[in-house]
């Protein structure tokens, strides 16, 4: 199955009336990066960057590619036109099939693309605006549907306090986007009751080992933010350690401290920590597909090149520093398959007035 089976003047009509869309480009490509389709542009394309698999059979065979500009709200508008350019083109390669295969995967396909839209449908594209504070993510699932989960929400009953939550389900596909469904709701609703990080976690870790009808585990890191101290109270279930920027000549470190990943041990025993952020500070939170991006050699990102990055962008924007890490992945991974789900959370307390 492939882009080229159903033709370029088809392609090309999907992206036609897109035309002259002020800053904006949407590119079909092939599983090889070459161009099929692309729009015209009216005016310099923004900095935002949204990639969207097509996919047929359970294969990826090809992506597109909407640059727009910067901004939330144009963010969510970008996911949108590449969520509906992909579907338009997946269901022509749908309808080039025939008989019984075609049939089957039509329907296979359907139900793949309806758990990608529900999966994206919950995860935040616009973070809520926090005065004194820049939040920016970015969500990449390496299959059609994903494992990894966040959120960031302003704590129930307490408008002073914001929740950061990054989780990843182990394994990749439907099975870790069907746990990841489930123990979402679960996350938040706890820490929504207990307004701690560590009795949050500990009481959804309650939950999956009684449930206990999965053989998948979830590492897990949540954050509390006090808005006016800039404090940050923090768990972490086996997740990999957030990265502490500060503004200044500080070093950059990784906020240690972790426990058992949930839903493995019916006591997982978290210890708290903390930091405060002072202006101009920045905290980063990630799943490990960022530093297990494989380059076409089969090198590891890794540890060294990520705090090279957040190094090289200290004192920027939030949201600069997520693009860059998203972009430095992608150019080293060079058109490699992803090796896991990507998801990227920063916040950053602003400068003082």
């Amino acid at each position: 199955m492939s882009l080229d089976r159903v033709g370029r003047e088809r392609l090309r009509a999907i992206v036609a009336p897109f035309d002259g869309l002020a800053g904006t480009a949407i590119t079909i490509r092939d599983p090889d990066g070459r161009v099929i389709a692309s729009t015209v542009i009216s005016g310099d394309p923004g900095s935002v960057e949204v990639v969207d698999a097509i996919v047929a059979a359970d294969e990826v065979i090809g992506s597109v590619t909407v640059v727009g500009p910067g901004g939330p709200m144009n963010e969510a508008v970008a996911c949108s036109l590449a969520t509906g350019v992909g579907a338009l083109a997946e269901s022509l390669v749908e309808n080039d099939a025939t008989g019984a295969e075609r049939a089957a995967k039509v329907r296979l396909e359907a139900e793949l693309a309806l758990g990608r839209r529900i999966q994206r449908s919950l995860v935040p594209l616009v973070a809520p605006e926090v005065a004194g504070y820049e939040i920016a993510s970015h969500y990449e699932a390496a299959q059609v549907v994903g494992g990894d989960f966040f959120d960031v929400f302003r704590v129930y009953g307490h408008d002073d306090r914001l929740a950061l939550c990054v989780a990843d389900v182990t394994g990749k596909g439907i099975a870790a986007a069907l746990l990841m469904e489930f123990a979402r709701p679960l996350l938040r609703a706890a820490i929504d009751h207990t307004a701690a990080p560590v009795a949050g976690l500990e009481r959804t870790n309650q939950i999956l080992v009684e449930e206990g009808r999965s053989a998948l585990f979830i590492t897990a890191l949540c954050a509390i933010v006090d808005l006016d101290s800039g404090l940050v109270r923090l768990a972490n279930a086996g997740h990999e350690p957030p990265l502490v920027v500060p503004s200044g000549d500080a070093t950059i470190a990784w906020l240690e401290g972790s426990g058992p990943l949930l839903g493995a041990f019916r006591r997982l025993d978290l210890v708290e920590r903390s930091v405060v952020l002072a202006p101009g500070d920045l905290l980063l939170l990630y799943t490990d597909g960022v530093t297990d991006a494989r380059a076409t050699d089969g090198r590891r990102f890794g540890d060294d090149r990520l705090v090279d990055i957040v190094e090289a962008t200290r004192g920027a924007s939030a949201r600069d520093v997520v693009d860059a890490i998203r972009d430095a992945c992608r150019r080293f991974a060079d058109g490699m398959p992803m090796a896991d789900d990507i998801t990227i959370v920063a916040i950053r307390r602003t400068e003082a007035d």
